[in-house]
């Protein structure tokens, strides 16, 4: 059994999380890219219910050595998880090989839908030059991004379940 000590984040599910697919990616995008002029952001798993979000700060558990994408799909377990997002600069690899850093933020839905924008960075963290957000969706027949996803299928494949305990509140 996996055990980590997380730092979570709840937030309501209000009009910065929107339902539809393309404004939920669309929002989360615009986030990330407000982020960018200040310094490269953390990146964080978002893990959307019908009335809160669950924010988790990625860094631990890359550093943790485990399994990063079946952490991922164990939070997709969540009794009432509607979606997951991967949202931050992340780099992109081709087997061993570092292709650069990259804005990301991918939203996948309990049923395998997905919506993904990326954008290449600098060294620095700022957008490419002449660079452009690529959006692609799975709904436009777009391949699923490589490394990113099916959380939830693989939540169900493993019949994986994560437990979170909060610290108590005196």
């Amino acid at each position: 059994m996996l055990k980590l000590s997380l730092s979570i984040q709840h937030l309501p599910r209000d009009d910065a999380f929107p339902g539809d697919d393309d404004a939920l990616g669309g929002a989360l995008w615009s986030r990330l890219r407000g982020q960018l002029p200040r310094g490269v952001p953390r990146p964080v798993l978002l893990t959307v219910f019908a009335e809160s979000v669950q924010v988790v700060d990625l860094p631990p558990i890359l550093a943790s050595g485990h399994d990063v994408h079946r952490a991922c799909a164990a939070f997709a377990s969540q009794e009432g998880a509607e979606a997951l997002a991967a949202v931050g600069v992340m780099t992109r690899r081709r087997g061993a090989a570092a292709l650069g850093q990259f804005a990301v933020a991918f939203v996948e839905w309990a049923d395998g839908r997905w919506w993904c924008c990326t954008r290449p960075l600098d060294p620095l963290g700022r957008p490419l030059e002449g660079s452009e957000d690529d959006v692609q969706r799975a709904v436009d027949g777009a391949s699923k991004p490589g490394g990113l996803g099916a959380w939830f299928r693989r939540a169900r494949f493993e019949q994986l379940h994560i437990r979170i305990d909060s610290p108590a509140v005196n």
